[in-house]
C-alpha cells in the first residue's frame, strides 16, 4: 500500500475515534436536554471541534492593492 495511502486511512482513524469520545461526551449530555436546550450531535460535534483555518498566501503587496481598489 502507498504510503499516502496509508496516511489517510490512518487520519480517518482518527477521526472516527475523536468523534467516538464527543458522541459518548454528547450521550452523558443527553438525558439533561429538554425542548429548549435540545442540540443534536452533529451540532456538538461542530461546536466541540476547532473548524480548519484558511491561510492568506498573498503576499503583501496583493493584499495593500486589494485594499486600495476595493
Amino acid at each position: 500500500m502507498p504510503l499516502h495511502r496509508s496516511i489517510k486511512l490512518i487520519d480517518k482513524a482518527l477521526e472516527e475515534e475523536r468523534k467516538e469520545h464527543f458522541y459518548r461526551l454528547w450521550l452523558v449530555r443527553y438525558p439533561r436536554y429538554d425542548q429548549n436546550t435540545y442540540e443534536s450531535f452533529d451540532e456538538f460535534y461542530d461546536k466541540c471541534v476547532p473548524q480548519k483555518i484558511e491561510v492568506d498566501t498573498r503576499t503583501t503587496d496583493e493584499i495593500m492593492e486589494e485594499l486600495l481598489n476595493g
